[in-house]
């Protein structure tokens, strides 16, 4: 159990999943080696053991990056478990990356939300009935 988040760059930028076009064409965010590159920078120590699947624990929480296996990355899905701080640094990446995330949880751009921990808080509040609390 996870918030999830994916990370698309498009031919320009939008302000709505609901303007994307039908027939959108995704930019590639860049070689394998770049992201890995660029998510490391972000989120120091990332494990790339498997070259598709970095993985990223902290004190703040974790994040598992799934990159795929195509070279060039056409996407990035993150499977976020962690505090609100970890949030800065999902921006940061995209900033960098020059992607969008789209937020799972409601479908909306997480850069362009003006809360963007909102939905991560309300995965841990659900994770938290089901699980017991584990911040």
């Amino acid at each position: 159990m996870s918030w999830d988040v994916s990370l698309f760059k498009f031919s320009r930028r939008y302000s709505s999943v609901s303007e994307i076009a039908s027939d959108e064409q995704l930019v590639n965010l860049g070689s394998l080696s770049a992201v890995q590159t660029t998510v490391t920078s972000i989120f120091p120590d990332t494990d790339w053991s498997d070259p598709h699947w970095g993985i990223f624990s902290s004190k703040i929480g974790s994040i598992e990056f799934n990159v795929g296996k195509a070279d060039p990355v056409q996407s990035v899905g993150l499977h976020v478990r962690a505090g609100d701080e970890i949030v800065h640094g999902i921006l940061l990446l995209c900033s960098k990356l020059e992607c969008q995330a789209i937020d799972l949880s409601d479908g909306s751009f997480l850069e362009q939300s003006d809360d963007p921990a909102r939905n991560l808080q309300r995965w841990r509040e659900y994770r938290d009935q089901i699980v017991g609390d584990r911040t």
